[in-house]
């Protein structure tokens, strides 16, 4: 395994596979405290991702395992503040969900606030992706 880890707390690891120029971002099943909490939550989580230099790599972010959430307040306050601060400036971005409803859901998401990204239930779809542009020699 070429995944090095950079970074964890109780609801993300950060991994980096150098080789690949991937960077993987897994959301545990620890559900959020409060809305509240989430600015100090993705403050840690966004520190962790600049200091590796985000246009360097793909973000594959991996949600199979968090809990589902998609009450107005939380929708509001990640799109508004979190979400850009999560997956902004990367090469590109790839999500991982485990259900049908999940694409659905980031679909939606993606209209929303603008940022392209790749939205699958297969892991490797996603990796095939990311590493595109990376194993031709391409600049994204």
């Amino acid at each position: 395994m070429t995944d090095k880890q950079v970074f964890q707390d109780a609801y993300f690891t950060v991994l980096v596979d150098e080789q690949r120029g991937i960077v993987r971002t897994v959301r545990s099943s620890t559900p959020f405290p409060s809305l509240e909490e989430l600015g100090d939550i993705f403050a840690r989580l966004g520190d962790a991702l600049d200091a590796l230099g985000r246009s360097r790599y793909g973000l594959l972010a991996d949600l199979r395992a968090g809990p589902g959430r998609n009450d107005p307040e939380f929708e509001i306050v990640m799109e508004q503040r979190h979400r850009p601060r999560w997956i902004g400036g990367f090469r590109k971005v790839g999500v991982l969900v485990r259900s049908t409803v999940g694409v659905m859901q980031i679909q939606r998401h993606a209209r929303s606030d603008g940022f392209e990204r790749m939205i699958s239930k297969d892991e490797d779809e996603l990796l095939t992706y990311l590493t595109d542009d990376v194993s031709s020699g391409k600049k994204g």
